[in-house]
C-alpha cells in the first residue's frame, strides 16, 4: 500500500515524521556539544585517565571549542590543536593567547605529507574542507576561497619527536579517514591512542571513503568502534547497514575499562 500510494499527502507526511524520528535515533547532525555525547565522551575519558599525564591532539581545531572543553575536564593535559587554514589558526591563537596548556600548529594532517587545496567557506566556516560538499546548501552562493595548505601525517610527526596522543580527536569535514590512514604505524603499536573520536557522515561522500574501510583498519589494530550518542557509545561490529552517511561521531578504544565506561548509560 505504501509503495502504491507514496505520492499521497498522508503517506508523505508519515515518511517525514519517520525520517525525523530516525535522525534523532541515529543522533544525526546534532551538533549541540553538551547534548550530543561529546562532553559525555570527554568526561568518561577523564574519569578513566584519573591523574595520568595526558597528551591530547585536536585535529581540525576550528576556534578551539573542543580543546576548551577538554581543558575544562582535564586541566593538566597538554593539548595540541591542528588547524589547517591560516586565517582560522590566527583566530584560534588570538583566542588562546595566554593558554600555556595549548600548542597550536597551523598544519593539516592526511595520509601523506605535501600540500592540499582547502576550500574556506567564509559564510559557514565549520564546513571548510579539502573535499567540500559543493552541491550542499552550505556552499550554495557562499563566499568561498581556495587556499593551498601544507599537510603532514601523524606517523611522520611522531617520528620527528612529537609525543603521541593518548586521546585523538579528528573532525576534518570528510578527510578523517585519510588522517587515520596516516597514523597506521602508531595505531598498531604500543603507544596507540587510548581513545579516538572521529566524525563520520555525508562529508565522506566527496572524499570517496567508506566507514567500512576505517572500521576494518581500526579493528585490525585491536580497537572496538561505536557510534556516539548523548549518554553512551554503541560499540558493535561493522555491518553494511552502518554505511548510512548520517553525520555523527564515532568512538574507538581498546581499553576494556574505558570501553565499559563509555558503554554504560549515564
Amino acid at each position: 500500500m505504501i509503495r502504491s500510494h507514496r505520492r499521497s499527502a498522508p503517506i508523505k507526511g508519515i515518511a517525514v515524521i519517520c525520517e525525523k524520528y530516525l535522525r534523532a535515533w541515529h543522533n544525526d547532525a546534532f551538533f549541540e556539544f553538551d547534548r550530543n555525547g561529546e562532553r559525555f565522551a570527554i568526561q568518561c575519558f577523564a574519569r578513566w585517565a584519573g591523574a595520568r599525564p595526558l597528551t591530547i591532539w585536536d585535529v581540525g581545531a576550528h576556534h578551539g571549542e573542543w580543546a576548551d572543553a577538554v581543558h575544562s575536564a582535564m586541566p593538566t593535559a597538554r593539548v595540541t590543536s591542528f588547524e589547517i587554514l591560516p586565517p582560522i589558526a590566527e583566530l584560534l591563537a588570538a583566542r588562546h593567547r595566554d593558554a600555556d596548556w595549548l600548542t597550536i600548529r597551523n598544519i593539516g594532517l592526511s595520509d601523506a605529507a605535501g600540500s592540499v587545496e582547502v576550500t574556506w567557506n567564509k559564510d559557514h566556516d565549520t564546513t571548510n574542507s579539502i573535499t567540500p560538499r559543493s552541491s550542499s546548501k552550505w556552499f550554495a552562493g557562499g563566499d568561498l576561497q581556495t587556499i593551498t595548505c601544507p599537510v603532514s601525517t601523524i606517523d611522520q610527526l611522531i617520528a620527528e619527536g612529537a609525543p603521541p596522543p593518548d586521546l585523538l580527536k579528528v573532525d576534518v569535514e570528510g578527510h578523517d579517514a585519510f588522517v587515520l590512514d596516516g597514523a597506521n604505524q602508531l595505531l598498531g603499536g604500543d603507544r596507540a591512542p587510548r581513545m579516538i573520536q572521529f566524525e563520520y557522515g555525508d562529508t565522506w561522500i566527496p572524499a570517496g571513503r567508506l566507514l567500512y574501510q576505517t572500521s576494518a583498519m581500526l579493528a585490525a589494530c585491536g580497537y572496538k568502534i561505536g557510534r556516539l550518542y548523548p549518554h553512551h557509545v554503541e560499540f558493535r561490529d561493522y555491518s553494511y547497514a552502518d554505511e548510512n552517511f548520517r553525520m555523527g561521531n564515532m568512538i574507538a578504544t581498546r581499553e576494556p575499562d574505558l570501553l565499559a565506561l563509555l558503554s554504560s548509560p549515564r
